[in-house]
C-alpha cells in the first residue's frame, strides 16, 4: 500500500510526495527493498499555479486526486517538465486532458517524447537553458544539465526561496518519514548516504563525468541556493553536503583516511567461499574495512547494493569459479556493470577456482584492464586444493591492501 505526503515547505509552495514501497525493482533493474519516494512540487501564484514533474504514471490517478487537495486542476498555468522519464512526467496526459489549457515548459527534445510516450499534443513551449520566466512575482531560472540522466534533463531555480529544483540529480532510494535529509537521526544518517550513493551508481554512474560537468556549471552561476528539493529522495537544506557527495562518488573517491574494499563473488559448490573466508581474514588482520556481496545457491545479495559500496571502495576483491571454460556468468555480468557504472580509479584482486583448467581469471584480469582497471593479481587455483594456493593467496590479498 502506497502512501502519500503534502507539504508546505514555503508559504504558496507545496511538496506532494508519493511514498512507494510497492515496485521491487527500479528500473525494471535494481532491487530495492527499502522502497522509493517521488516528489512533486506546486507553487501557487497570483497568476496561476505551476506543477514542477509529477508521479510515476501507474500513480497518475492518485496524483490528480491528491493534487486537487492543494489546486483546482483548472488553475494549473505551467508544469514544468525536468525530465520526461514516466516516474516524473506519468500524470502530464491527466493533467492537460482536465486541463487543456495548461502550458508544458521543458527541454526542446521533450515535446516529441510527451507526443510519444502519452498519445497527447499539449500547448508545449521550449525553454532556453538560462532562461528566465516570472510568473505572478515569482522568477524561474532553466538550467540545461543534460546526461543527468536523459539528454533533456533541465533544473529550475525558484530565486524568491532559494531553491532548485533538481529532479533525478541528487536523489536517492529509500522512504524515509522526514522532508529534509538533516532531520535524519543517528544510524538513518548513514543508512541514506548509503541509499543516495545506490542510487547514483545505478541510475547516474554511467554519465559520471556529466555530474562534474553540471556542478561545474551550477556553481559558475553564482546562484544563492538554500534548498535542493529532488524528484526522488529528501530535500536538502544544507546543498554543499550533497554536491559535494555526488562530486566526491561521481570521481570514484573513497572515505578519506579508510581503505574500503567491496568483495564480490559466486561459489557454486563452496570452494570459491573458502578462498574467500581466508582473504577476509587477512582484512580483518590488517584493519580493512570491507563489505561482502555473495551469490551463492541458497542466497544472493543486491547487485544494485554492491554498486553503491563499490562507487566509494578503493578497491574490489572478485571471486568467481571457471564455468564452461569461462568467467561464471552471473560473475561477468556484474563486472560489466561495474565497468558501465563505477569510476575506473579502483584497483582489483581477482580469485578463481577451476575444475580442469583455469580460463576464468585471465578472461577477468583483460576484461577489466582493456577498461581501466588496475588488476593487482590474479589467484588461480584448482579446486579442493586451496591449501597448495593458500601462500600465494595470502601474499596477493597483503600485495593488493598496500597498494589501496
Amino acid at each position: 500500500m502506497v502512501k502519500t505526503r503534502i507539504t508546505e515547505i514555503e508559504k504558496n509552495l507545496f511538496m506532494l510526495r508519493l511514498e512507494d514501497n510497492e515496485t521491487r525493482y527500479f528500473e525494471g533493474l535494481w532491487r530495492i527493498p527499502e522502497g522509493i519516494m517521488y516528489n512533486s512540487y506546486v507553487l501557487k501564484t497570483s497568476e496561476g499555479a505551476i506543477i514542477f514533474d509529477t508521479w510515476k504514471h501507474r500513480y497518475s490517478s492518485l496524483f490528480m486526486r491528491e493534487l486537487e487537495k492543494v489546486i483546482d486542476v483548472n488553475d494549473v498555468k505551467y508544469v514544468v517538465v525536468h525530465h520526461m522519464e514516466p516516474d516524473h512526467s506519468g500524470a502530464i496526459r491527466e493533467i492537460v486532458k482536465a486541463n487543456p489549457g495548461v502550458t508544458v515548459l521543458g527541454h526542446p527534445l521533450s515535446k516529441g517524447m510527451i507526443e510519444s510516450f502519452y498519445g497527447i499534443k499539449t500547448l508545449f513551449k521550449p525553454v532556453k537553458d538560462g532562461e528566465e520566466l516570472v510568473v505572478g512575482g515569482y522568477k524561474l531560472k532553466f538550467i540545461y544539465t543534460p546526461w543527468l540522466h536523459w539528454p533533456e534533463t533541465i533544473m529550475t531555480y525558484l530565486d524568491k526561496y532559494k531553491i532548485l529544483f533538481t529532479c533525478d540529480a541528487f536523489g536517492a532510494y529509500s522512504i524515509f518519514d522526514v522532508v529534509y535529509a538533516e532531520d535524519l537521526k543517528g544510524e538513518n544518517i548513514e543508512k541514506y548516504r548509503f541509499y543516495t550513493r545506490k542510487y547514483i551508481a545505478t541510475v547516474i554512474g554511467h554519465y559520471a563525468s556529466f555530474v562534474e560537468k553540471a556542478l561545474d556549471k551550477i556553481e559558475s552561476l553564482n546562484l544563492d541556493i538554500r534548498t535542493i528539493a529532488p524528484a526522488h529522495g529528501l530535500l536538502w537544506k544544507n546543498p554543499a553536503t550533497i554536491m559535494n557527495l555526488y562530486r566526491a562518488w561521481s570521481k570514484g573517491k573513497s572515505v578519506r583516511g579508510v581503505k574500503k574494499v567491496t568483495i564480490v563473488y559466486s561459489s557454486m559448490y563452496g570452494f570459491v567461499e573458502k578462498a574467500m573466508n581466508d582473504v577476509i581474514d587477512v582484512l580483518r588482520e590488517n584493519q580493512v574495512y570491507y563489505t561482502v556481496y555473495r551469490f551463492l545457491d541458497d542466497e544472493r545479495d543486491d547487485i544494485s547494493g554492491a554498486l553503491g559500496d563499490i562507487i566509494n571502495s578503493r578497491g574490489i576483491i572478485i571471486g568467481t569459479a571457471t564455468y564452461e571454460a569461462s568467467v561464471f556468468p552471473f560473475i561477468k555480468y556484474i563486472v560489466e556493470l561495474i565497468i558501465e557504472k563505477i569510476p575506473k580509479n579502483k584497483k582489483v584482486l581477482i580469485i578463481s577456482n577451476y575444475g580442469w583448467g583455469g580460463v576464468a581469471g585471465r578472461e577477468l584480469k583483460k576484461l577489466l584492464e582493456d577498461n581501466g582497471f588496475k588488476v593487482v593479481d590474479v589467484v588461480e587455483f584448482k579446486a579442493g586444493e586451496l591449501d597448495k594456493y593458500r601462500e600465494k593467496l595470502v601474499s596477493s590479498t597483503i600485495k593488493f591492501i598496500e597498494e589501496l
